[in-house]
């Protein structure tokens, strides 16, 4: 996680120690009596248990959106192929170039990105594994460049999802999710996606995710 990396470096810079407190304990880790694995665990069991509250998800849940990421990166080195896996929680778009993560991007997402998307008019995000249907150029759509997915895919019309015109596209960067359920990402960040991402790519969308996805 982008969030979980961050915070990571930050204690270790700080002399390698990570302090909690609360009205009855204190607890004090040091490099010499926790291992940098164990530091990071810690870290990612406790930015979970916040996920919780926010986002509303089950354990199992999150085994299903760790389980998709697996067979994204997966398929990708399989196919020495190119992908993009979106973490709604941490608004950030990864590039995944032959099995590995390359590059992120941060985006702008629906109005509602806290739930799965439903049906139309719902401003969420949706959730699941698509492909790139379409590569749309500037003369083709109002938000500068876009990949058009397969949102709802057969998967998603079984569960009687409804809606379309789900896009990743420019204009984005605006600091606040604005969309109707779209992935917007900044102009000059399209234009890098748009050399590796074409018609077909997966392109997997997950909630929220205990990997630790580090470019």
């Amino acid at each position: 996680m982008a969030l979980l990396k961050k915070l990571l470096v930050a204690g270790l810079v700080l002399g390698g120690t990570f302090l909690s407190t609360n009205k009855t304990s204190e607890l004090l880790i040091t490099r010499s009596k926790m291992s940098l694995e164990e530091s990071a665990r810690l870290i990612v069991d406790s930015h979970i248990a916040g996920l919780h509250k926010l986002y509303k998800f089950s354990d199992e849940e999150l085994n299903k959106f760790d389980a998709w990421i697996d067979s994204t990166l997966v398929e990708s080195a399989r196919d020495s192929s190119n992908s993009i896996i979106v973490n709604k929680t941490e608004k950030i778009l990864y590039l995944i170039k032959n099995g590995k993560v390359d590059s992120e991007y941060a985006i702008d997402l629906g109005g509602n990105s806290y739930e799965d998307k439903q049906k139309e008019g719902d401003f969420c995000t949706p959730e699941g594994r698509y492909v790139v249907k379409q590569k749309l150029y500037p003369e083709s759509t109002s938000f500068y460049k876009a990949f058009l997915i397969d949102y709802p895919n057969k998967e998603d019309k079984i569960k009687g999802k409804t809606g379309g015109a789900i896009e990743i596209h420019g204009k984005g960067g605006q600091g606040y999710n604005w969309t109707h359920g779209c992935m917007a990402s900044s102009n000059e960040d399209m234009d890098k996606l748009f050399q590796y991402i074409n018609k077909g790519d997966m392109i997997t969308i997950v909630r929220c995710t205990s990997k630790d996805l580090f470019p």
